[in-house]
């Protein structure tokens, strides 16, 4: 049994697929993972009516309404080498894709998902009709822990962060339809509010849960992406040198308001409703070479790897592997601010080249499911 601690420290999160969209499943079985922090909230909307009458100065108790529900917030984390292909499809609606299912890469042990946005090659990946539920505990100061459900669970977006001398940091922002807390708030689609999970703990096997972190990371720039068995890669592509900073940012445009008469103030599953979004920043030294200067002057189409090469395992290694085959470079032009060694911000966009797909993870682990 867990000892009693009445701080933040004794969070946990869990998270599990749903079924039905809104609708908590028993959580046997969600994932265990370590946050470093979390913002996840009921927000709800009230509507004080104005009654003018005699004696009256102030607004009237019996005339404010609560009229909708909604939950949204960020969950932040350390990229851990575990249990990330059950992320990742939601990170790019990954769902129907047949290299999304993880592969055992020969016989070292070691399983390999591949998980590609929709668009050019790729036709299939859509969030649609794919929520989740995410449960957290939150201890008292008596040290018990309170749980907080939240279903009807996307992932609107995701930023992914190394830089000099850190651990990588994965952000997700997730719009969901309700918080399951305390005593409930007559949720038409969940009669009770989920007890807390006992803590599942991570995986253990092997080398346990580990970090992706910035010595193993290397950044690419430049080459040809290809497309072969229905994967995509960059032939011709060189390391970027002195990139102290990397940031890739992905995010869906979604239709989170769908609130309808007769659905007692909580939303329908949130659907797309505008394109995706691929943006990023780079920090780099100014280099003689100009190459990244050149491309943004030019506005030339170029391509960006981000990869994390873990610790081995067995034949192969823990790997995080992140491809934008279709980047364009928005800036900057370097500037001397002092006697510093000038370095460039350079962001950039990625875009759909209509032939490979305009994003693509590569996941390599221990685990054998998604």
């Amino acid at each position: 049994m867990a000892p009693l601690v009445g701080s933040g420290i004794a969070t946990q999160v869990v998270s599990i697929a749903e079924t039905t969209f809104g609708v908590a499943p028993a959580l046997t079985g969600a994932r265990a993972y370590e946050v470093k922090s979390e913002t996840l909230e009921l927000k709800k909307t009230t509507v004080q009516g104005q009654g003018l009458h005699a004696g009256g100065f102030y607004d009237r108790a019996r005339r404010r309404v609560l009229t909708n529900y909604d939950v949204q917030g960020a969950i932040v984390m350390d990229l851990p080498t575990r249990q990330m292909a059950y992320w990742c499809q939601y990170m790019v609606g990954s769902f129907g894709q047949t290299l999304a299912t993880p592969t055992q890469i020969a016989t070292t042990g070691v399983y390999k998902s591949v998980h590609q946005g929709a668009g050019g090659a790729q036709v299939l990946g859509s969030p649609q009709g794919h929520s989740l539920v995410v449960q957290k505990g939150i201890p008292a100061v008596d040290g018990t822990v309170e749980p907080f459900t939240y279903v009807g669970t996307k992932v609107t977006s995701w930023e992914l962060k190394v830089s000099t001398g850190s651990i990588a940091e994965l952000t997700l922002t997730l719009d969901a339809r309700n918080e399951l807390g305390g005593g409930g708030n007559a949720d038409p689609l969940n009669g009770s509010v989920p007890s807390l999970l006992a803590w599942p703990g991570l995986p253990t096997s092997g080398l346990g849960t580990q970090l992706f972190h910035f010595r193993q990371a290397t950044l690419f720039t430049g080459g040809t992406p290809t497309y072969a068995t229905g994967i995509v890669s960059l032939v011709g592509e060189t390391a970027a040198a002195n990139v102290k900073d990397a940031d890739i940012q992905h995010s869906f445009t979604m239709d989170n308001a769908r609130y309808f008469l007769g659905s007692a103030g909580f939303k329908a599953e949130q659907l797309e409703n505008g394109f995706r979004k691929i943006n990023g920043t780079l920090t780099v030294e100014w280099l003689s070479s100009e190459a990244m200067y050149n491309a943004f002057a030019a506005d030339t189409t170029t391509s960006l790897q981000l990869t994390f090469v873990g610790p081995t395992v067995g034949a192969s290694n823990y790997l995080f592997d992140v491809i934008i085959p279709n980047i364009k470079l928005d800036g900057e032009t370097p500037k001397a601010s002092g006697p510093a060694v000038i370095t460039q911000s350079v962001t950039f966009t990625g875009l759909d080249d209509e032939v490979t797909c305009p994003i693509q993870i590569i996941y390599q682990s221990e685990d054998t499911i998604i």
